[in-house]
């Protein structure tokens, strides 16, 4: 997606900000389950200082790129609004209980995004109007 905020020329730094700011917390996540997984042989009494920052930071950055997806145009905007919908129930997602299926909307709109994106269905459509 943000090789079509670089052709669009729209919203290029609100893509780029989500994609850093999701990659981040996806690195922290995972230097976490490294260093558990390594290290403490799954008993990191640390984790909860990789997991919530890295959760937060991950939401924070699709949020940002449901935010350029909505206003760009590059997607439909059906797509934008279910990408930052599922976002937010990405919150209270938790992989322990049955919550863990509120996950299944965000994996759903990544698909989608991907089928649009292959498929050559993302027909940039009129960005919105910028707020005065």
């Amino acid at each position: 997606m943000t090789l079509l905020a670089r052709r669009s020329g729209l919203y290029l730094k609100l893509a780029n900000a989500g994609l850093i700011t999701a990659a981040t917390g996806l690195i922290l996540l995972f230097t976490g389950a490294l260093i558990q997984t390594v290290f403490f042989a799954g008993d990191f009494p640390g984790m909860p200082y990789f997991v919530i920052p890295g959760l937060l930071a991950a939401i924070a950055g699709f949020l940002m790129i449901g935010v350029f997806i909505l206003r760009s145009g590059v997607l439909p905007r059906w797509l934008g609004i279910f990408f930052l919908v599922s976002t937010i129930a990405l919150l209270a997602a938790n992989e322990q209980t049955p919550a863990v299926l509120l996950a299944i909307p965000f994996g759903l709109a990544m698909v989608v995004a991907g089928y649009h994106l292959w498929a050559g269905a993302a027909a940039v459509q009129p960005p919105l109007p910028e707020a005065a």
